[in-house]
């Protein structure tokens, strides 16, 4: 059943003409064949027409859209296999808000091997808005312009420190190890000690206009924008609503 979910979700617009016409095709034939059987296929092939271009024409690419769950970067909000269902009016008519989970196109440099560029979509948390200043502290969690955010829905906090400046991401630990991402780079050494430095000790600054900061719930499990950087607004694709499959995970995504 999940197979055939995963399947139909991902469906490609091309796949979809070309079914609609072999469907257009057969109706036109049955419709000619005498007898119950013919009406019946017709009436059939009628439904699959109408249902095909509804759904996959008009309420995938415009209002809403089924996603299933890969990983466990969104662990516990979202775990593997599950089915939620992806709002895209929402962003058309109100701008995204700190805390919303959303999908969005996935930066090239911050895919893992295997996955498309251009054709994959992440799903994660929004957590800092343009204008915001954002600081990450290892075993406490984020900090928004100085204030720590609490964030029930984590299991635990970040192993890890960051900061962002000159619209840059950039990690460290306790030992001085530094990396950075965005612009194409994904958790990058930072050789250059001065830099190094600069991101250790000089204050956070805040997230360019039209850019998000999305992490993974699943903090020290999450390969997210602590690695590759800000998001550009134009790459989101919509808002997680609710939880449809399994049934016994049905729910409201929060």
């Amino acid at each position: 059943m999940i197979e055939w979910i995963e399947y139909l979700a991902r469906l490609s617009v091309s796949t979809i003409v070309v079914s609609t016409l072999i469907f257009t095709v057969v109706r036109a034939l049955s419709s000619q064949a005498p007898g119950r059987l013919g009406r019946f296929v017709s009436d059939l092939m009628d439904a699959l027409i109408y249902a095909g271009i509804l759904v996959y024409l008009v309420i995938r690419p415009f209002v809403a859209q089924p996603f299933y769950i890969p990983s466990e970067s969104m662990v516990p909000t979202l775990l593997v296999k599950d089915f939620v269902m992806v709002g895209k009016f929402n962003y058309r008519m109100n701008e995204p808000e700190r805390g919303d989970v959303v999908v969005f196109r996935a930066p090239d440099h911050a895919l893992h091997p295997g996955q498309v560029p251009g054709k994959t979509d992440f799903i994660k948390r929004l957590i800092g808005l343009p204008g915001d200043v954002i600081e990450i502290k290892s075993g406490e969690g984020v900090y928004l312009n100085g204030k720590l955010v609490e964030e029930p829905y984590l299991n635990s906090p970040p192993n890890y420190n960051m900061k962002i400046r000159d619209g840059l991401v950039y990690e460290y630990d306790a030992v001085g190890n530094v990396w950075k991402g965005g612009e194409g780079m994904k958790h990058e050494p930072v050789l250059d000690e001065e830099e190094a430095n600069r991101a250790m000790s000089e204050p956070s600054q805040p997230i360019p206009s039209g850019k998000y900061l999305m992490l993974g719930d699943n903090r020290p499990a999450s390969s997210d924008g602590h690695e590759w950087g800000l998001l550009d607004e134009w790459r989101v694709v919509g808002k997680a609503l609710f939880k449809f499959w399994p049934p016994g995970r049905i729910g409201k995504v929060n």
